[in-house]
């Protein structure tokens, strides 16, 4: 057991480090406890007196979402870099020992998150339904933050060691996409149904089957993958652990050696970035959607999720047009446009939305390459924010004008096609608007900030702003959607304020130099 303890510390001390200094940072083991026992704390306030087992069936069901943000959105870190792989299989220890020690690692994670989300949960209960059904209802959570790392792991695993390489790097961003995007979906189905507790396809159903003692197929189906779980990380796994790294290494400097041809700009594209330091990050922007595993990574998982949330309208019916309302109800006060049956999951999309366009503005600014952005600063007038509006119109180009095209087609499913089309450019100039001040924000280079320096604050600030303003979308949409001219006139109105304040940043003269370069 020596050694893999060693080898888990070797690892740790690896995760930890500061790619520049070499110092040790705890930072991202604390905000991934803040992060998760924010959420748990909000949740276990939301349930006030519920019953045990629906705070058990509620709380399982929003653990297994995050576990899986937690676990499949965070494959690349939990795994490790390929060089730093490179160099701790070189440690003297066998297959099996190395094995040990990633588990470990990864298992103080999944420990990290399952104590954040269950304890307050479980506390909540205990007050409220005494010690005892404390320690089942917490305990039972953390079980099922466990089971939903096992089952990501599992699956990527396995399709890491299964499928030919040409296919793995599609596979892996595909896998890690549906995983999420189907679990966000389920959570919504479950919340929007009133036979919750009954449904014989949701994990958090069969956990709360065991808390009642109800013998059903879902628990059946719970207890026979923990069995085969145990088959696969206690025998299968541990014999093709270098291999798997091999293969995720190999993946890696494939992807270093993939030619740029036929990445070049459209006439579109040209016309609307023009020359400079704007295209040459709209370019690296590009770049790095394609071949930078943690901006790919965490990509289209975030972009894909609104289309999640409307095929939930779709499927609950909720999503109808709120276009035709007329002035008057417009004018009936905040609180009826809010408790409108036909507005609230507009309300839910907008929040989603916009919570995923900081999000995908955050992952901008992470690199693996982070080290390198001071070739920034040899590029004539790079300003940090002249690089931001060019590597955020990459972002608007390549992302969210085709997640809005595709929400559209989605939309038709609940509402005429021209109501479905002002709907989603409204939704597209909105989150055009929002990103390209967002990204104004901030005042360093995009992809300068190591991949590992997530803050607080980086984490906390989209969610709660998200909500604010998916009111104040939600009230602009009800009001644009008066009338089509006026819809239209929004629209055009939001696309030409972020040109002009994305033309200003570009043109503002520049008052200091940007990073040196290393002599």
């Amino acid at each position: 057991m020596r050694p893999v303890l060693t080898l888990a510390a070797a690892q740790l001390r690896a995760d930890l480090r500061h790619p520049r200094t070499g110092k040790r940072s705890a930072g991202r083991v604390a905000t991934t406890l803040i992060a998760y026992g924010f959420s748990g704390a909000v949740l276990a306030l939301s349930l006030g007196r519920a019953p045990a087992e629906q705070a058990l069936f509620v709380g399982a069901s929003f653990a297994i979402v995050l576990a899986a943000f937690g676990v499949v959105g965070s494959y690349d870190e939990l795994m490790g870099r390929p060089r730093d792989n490179a160099w701790l299989t070189t440690l003297p220890a066998t297959e099996a020992q190395h094995y040990g020690a990633r588990l470990l690692g990864i298992a103080l994670t999944v420990t990290l998150m399952a104590l954040g989300v269950a304890v307050p949960v479980g506390l909540r209960a205990g007050l409220t339904w005494g010690a005892a059904s404390g320690l089942v209802v917490g305990g039972s959570i953390a079980a099922t933050v466990v089971w939903t790392a096992l089952a990501g792991l599992a699956v990527l695993w396995g399709l890491t060691l299964v499928l030919p390489q040409r296919a793995l790097r599609t596979a892996l961003s595909v896998a890690r996409t549906v995983l999420i995007g189907a679990l966000v979906l389920g959570f919504q189905t479950i919340g929007a149904s009133s036979t919750a507790l009954d449904a014989p396809w949701w994990p958090g159903a069969w956990v709360a089957d065991a808390f009642a003692g109800r013998p059903t197929w879902g628990l059946a189906t719970c207890t026979g993958s923990v069995l085969a779980f145990a088959v696969l990380f206690g025998a299968v796994f541990p014999r093709h652990y270098f291999r798997l790294l091999r293969l995720l290494a190999h993946g890696a400097r494939q992807h270093g050696k993939q030619t740029r041809l036929g990445r070049g700009l459209t006439a579109p594209e040209r016309w609307a970035i023009g020359a400079g330091p704007a295209r040459a990050a709209y370019g690296f922007a590009v770049a790095a959607f394609a071949d930078d595993r943690l901006v790919r990574g965490r990509l289209w998982p975030a972009a894909l999720l609104p289309a999640g949330f409307v095929v939930f309208g779709w499927l609950s019916g909720g999503l109808a047009s709120t276009g035709g309302r007329g002035a008057a109800g417009v004018l009936q006060g905040a609180y009826d446009v809010l408790s409108d049956p036909q507005t609230q999951l507009h309300l839910s999309v907008l929040v989603v939305l916009l919570f995923c366009v900081q999000s995908l503005v955050q992952t901008l600014q992470y690199s693996d390459y982070a080290q390198a952005s001071w070739v920034f600063g040899t590029l004539p007038e790079a300003r940090p924010r002249v690089l931001q509006v060019g590597a955020q119109a990459a972002l608007v180009w390549r992302i969210l004008l085709p997640l809005h095209v595709g929400l559209a087609v989605l939309l038709t499913l609940t509402m005429p096609a021209a109501d479905a089309v002002v709907h989603a450019a409204l939704w597209f100039a909105t989150a055009a608007a929002v990103s390209r001040a967002y990204a104004l924000a901030h005042r360093a280079p995009p992809f300068s900030r190591a991949s590992d320096k997530f803050n607080a604050a980086s984490r906390f600030v989209p969610l709660l702003v998200s909500i604010p303003l998916g009111v104040a979308a939600l009230f602009l949409q009800v009001w644009a959607l008066t009338t089509l001219g006026r819809a239209v006139a929004v629209v055009a109105g939001l696309l030409a304020a972020s040109a002009v304040v994305g033309r200003v940043a570009v043109q503002r003269p520049r008052r200091a130099a940007s990073h040196p370069v290393p002599a």
